[in-house]
């Protein structure tokens, strides 16, 4: 008898003597298992005008989930050109989980020491469904004598007067006048008789003697698919570009087993011209007209599912941006009186005379929000609802930014787990939090929120994750 001690100590030195699993490093071992986590790339497209035929439009990468961390997106895989900006790689753009479109990578460059794409839109693939083929018989509808509620019912071939059926017939003759044409392709029902049983038997005998004397299914066994219009063409290399500079996206050297995330069918790839240079640096700035939309793309094709969150009803939705509101003035108010009294103690001259009682100022007036955005996610699937809030208190160089990421407690109050709170002249110290999306950025069904955090300059993008009650930033790109 085996001591389970021993055969647990066994065990745990045997997992332990196993190397760990590398990353990438020029060759995929294909002797590892299939079942192993795919690459999820999670990025943003910045564009101006219309998604569909945008005037000015740039994909930023922002991280490549490669199974166990983030990796940043401008880096991954770069020989030169990073992974997430090859030509060829396609990334769904998503509103909530829910697509919106296709966007397909045609060249790349670094710009201001930031790799960015461009391409073209492409409209989401309709799916086809089979068309079943029309019935050769079909129901027709009569009236009965003695009942008025129509029913289906054959109707005979010489009968030119369905609906007629006033007359009353003897059985004989209403066996003889309903009884339908021989149709060789109709079917037939036949009642059961004594000597069908023991046919049967033989029947059902005869074919479990036919399927045990067939043989077993491989699992391993290849099966053809037919391929999809937006499945890669691998048979082919992308084509090269004819005219002005060579795109930098020109990877002749690269390893042949290089992984790759979910590719397209660019028209033709193109480099990045001066002009078009110019009209994406207008993007780095903060523009009043910019939009920004999630991209995501991931080899393996996932179920679509949105993270919005369903109200019960109008008010209640109502009622939670109400009571946000009112958080979101009071904790400006206090912040604001806080740095009021710090100015005040810090101008105040120091004196030993004696101290005089001073009544307790008015508290402020809360502050008018403008700019106000509210979102409900729910971030997993039948979860209750993920709050984000975020409004502008003043203008210019006054101007105040808050942002809260909250959820209802038990008795239906937001329970407030974040809070940043900047101004215009505090910019470049602490940036002020955008709201993108919400999405998952890891493939575990789970989405997480991604903000944009801005500044005086530019931007750059972050990953926060909420859970147990908590919100903890996973990821950040450079500024």
């Amino acid at each position: 008898m085996v001591c389970p001690l021993l055969l647990a100590t066994a065990i745990l030195f045997a997992g332990s003597s196993l190397p760990a699993r590398a990353q990438y490093v020029g060759r995929v071992d294909t002797s590892q298992s299939s079942n192993k986590p795919t690459l999820r790339a999670t990025a943003v497209l910045e564009y101006t005008g219309d998604l569909t035929k945008p005037n000015a439009s740039r994909l930023i990468p922002i991280a490549v989930w490669d199974g166990e961390r983030y990796e940043p997106g401008g880096l991954y895989l770069a020989q030169p050109v990073p992974l997430t900006v090859e030509t060829g790689t396609q990334y769904v753009l998503q509103v909530a989980g829910t697509p919106q479109g296709l966007f397909d990578v045609k060249a790349a460059s670094d710009v201001g020491g930031s790799w960015i794409a461009i391409g073209n839109y492409q409209k989401p693939i309709a799916p086809t469904y089979a068309k079943l083929p029309r019935s050769r018989h079909m129901p027709q509808v009569i009236n009965d004598a003695d009942n008025d509620k129509p029913h289906f019912a054959h109707v005979p071939a010489g009968d030119t007067n369905p609906g007629s059926g006033t007359t009353k017939t003897t059985a004989s003759n209403t066996s003889q006048a309903s009884a339908p044409d021989t149709d060789s392709e109709h079917p037939t029902l036949h009642r059961r008789t004594g000597d069908d049983s023991s046919q049967t038997q033989t029947t059902s005998s005869d074919s479990n003697t036919a399927s045990n004397s067939a043989p077993p299914v491989d699992p391993d066994r290849p099966i053809l698919h037919e391929p999809s219009k937006s499945e890669p063409n691998t048979s082919s290399a992308p084509e090269s570009v004819s005219g002005g500079e060579s795109p930098e996206t020109a990877t002749t050297a690269t390893d042949p087993n290089r992984p790759h995330l979910e590719y397209g069918r660019p028209e033709s790839p193109e480099s990045l011209d001066a002009e078009t240079k110019a009209d994406i640096a207008r993007l780095a700035s903060r523009p009043e007209n910019l939009e920004q939309i999630v991209a995501v793309s991931d080899a393996v094709n996932r179920p679509v599912h949105s993270y919005i969150y369903s109200w019960n009803s109008p008010d209640d939705e109502k009622n939670m941006q109400a009571a946000l509101e009112t958080a979101a003035q009071q904790i400006l108010a206090k912040s604001a009186e806080n740095v009021t009294a710090k100015a005040a103690n810090s101008s105040a001259p120091r004196s030993t005379a004696s101290r005089t009682t001073h009544r307790k100022p008015a508290a402020p007036p809360l502050p008018v929000l403008t700019d106000e955005q509210f979102k409900a996610y729910a971030l997993t699937w039948g979860s209750g609802p993920t709050l984000v809030f975020s409004a502008t208190s003043g203008s210019g160089d006054a101007a105040r930014y808050i942002t809260l990421i909250a959820q209802p407690d038990f008795n239906g109050t937001p329970l407030v787990l974040f809070k940043q709170v900047t101004s215009e002249r505090e910019l470049s110290i602490i940036p002020r939090m955008k709201l993108i999306d919400a999405v998952d950025t890891d493939a575990d069904n789970r989405a997480e929120l991604i903000f944009a955090l801005e500044n005086q300059t530019g931007r750059q993008y972050a990953i926060y994750r909420v859970a147990n009650n908590q919100v903890e930033q996973v990821f950040s790109t450079g500024s």
